[in-house]
């Protein structure tokens, strides 16, 4: 169940899985918060932070928007200066922070015509006090470089025409690259900090991420225990740079394990629910095996129905060790687990089943940035 961090929506999961109980693990990873919301929370942090460049872009358009006069003068700025462009100057709404990238973005783009514009409207300067010069317009480009990541990203996990769950995992660490990689920059030194600090809330605690996302990893043929390694020594090493590279790798190698565990119980989950195991034993108990040989304790072995349980039961660990499928772009995983259906029913129907309740439910995030 996907839901945004709103204390009463918290509650009602609580009630709810208490109508469950044999859910996976008494519910505990059964709550998945939204990464679209999670991803407005933290960029919305970061545009509280005081930034002098952008407060006097936004007030030059506020000003240019506030009258029809102004906005008519600006659109001939923009036809004098050869912008050949169908884009006009957004609005700015405190709600919305994709609202405050368009506004950025679109002036960055128009930046010529509000040179333009401040050489034939006289009042411009003197109502302003202040308008914006190249180098605000040279700060409002990092600015919209840096967002640029978080509205894609955003985009991005609200599609709702191809499976996501399985990269929810890579986004969120490529967030964390990112403040990481713009956190020296001058001009964000002092609100990446707090962008960061809500980013760990959420996402910090490598413990804390639901199981699900983690099978949705190992569900993914392409990726299995690499990435999953791989996730865990970036998210392990960032959460504690004292621990030494051989430190991490251990401590990485120790959770896929635990995950394998995890998912191993998991699937006997699905081994019960789908009978498939119970139906199996069935039709070996009346088919009688002949061993050809007078041990008796091994005859009853042969024929207690053990290798059609230890087959069923194997069949996620088969599919685990067989080798990965290598990676492209066109890589369909939809199709892949279709065609690879019959011969791993059970983890199919498990990976089908997880993308499709953490998708349907805007796991992650099929819901506009703004909300």
């Amino acid at each position: 169940m996907t839901v945004d961090n709103a204390t009463c929506n918290d509650t009602a999961i609580e009630i709810l899985v208490k109508m469950f109980p044999t859910i996976y693990n008494g519910g505990k990873h059964f709550h998945i918060r939204c990464m679209a919301h999670i991803l407005n929370l933290i960029v919305k942090v970061g545009l509280k932070y005081h930034n002098y460049h952008v407060e006097c872009v936004q007030k030059a358009v506020k000003y240019i928007r506030g009258s029809t006069q102004r906005i008519k003068k600006f659109k001939k700025a923009i036809k004098d200066v050869g912008l050949e462009t169908k884009k006009f100057l957004c609005g700015d709404s405190p709600t919305r922070w994709n609202s405050t990238f368009e506004l950025l973005k679109t002036a960055y783009e128009l930046w010529e015509a509000f040179v333009e514009f401040g050489i034939k409207e006289k009042s411009y300067e003197k109502d302003l006090q202040r308008v914006p010069d190249r180098m605000d317009f040279e700060a409002i480009k990092e600015m919209v470089d840096f967002l640029e990541k978080f509205k894609t990203k955003t985009e991005n996990v609200s599609a709702s025409t191809k499976p996501l769950v399985h990269r929810l995992i890579q986004e969120i660490l490529d967030v964390n690259l990112h403040l990481k990689k713009w956190s020296t920059k001058v001009n964000f030194v002092h609100l990446i900090p707090d962008m960061k600090e809500k980013y760990d809330k959420y996402w910090g605690d490598y413990a804390k991420m639901s199981d699900y996302v983690y099978f949705a990893i190992l569900l993914d043929p392409t990726m299995k225990s690499r990435l999953f390694l791989y996730t865990f020594k970036e998210m392990i090493g960032s959460k504690d740079e004292k621990l030494s590279k051989s430190e991490i790798e251990l401590k990485a190698y120790e959770m896929l394990y635990e995950v394998e565990r995890k998912i191993e119980k998991f699937f006997k989950t699905y081994v019960e629910k789908y009978d498939m195991n119970g139906s199996s034993q069935q039709q070996s108990s009346q088919q009688v095996i002949d061993c050809d040989d007078d041990n008796d304790f091994f005859g009853n072995f042969l024929n207690s129905g053990g290798d059609n349980s230890d087959a069923l039961e194997n069949e996620l660990i088969i599919y685990l060790k067989e080798p990965r499928v290598t990676y492209n772009k066109s890589f369909d995983i939809l199709s892949w687990w279709k065609l690879n259906g019959l011969r791993f029913p059970i983890v199919a129907r498990m990976a089908k089943e997880i993308e499709e309740a953490l998708h349907n439910d805007k796991a992650m995030g099929k819901r506009p940035m703004e909300k």
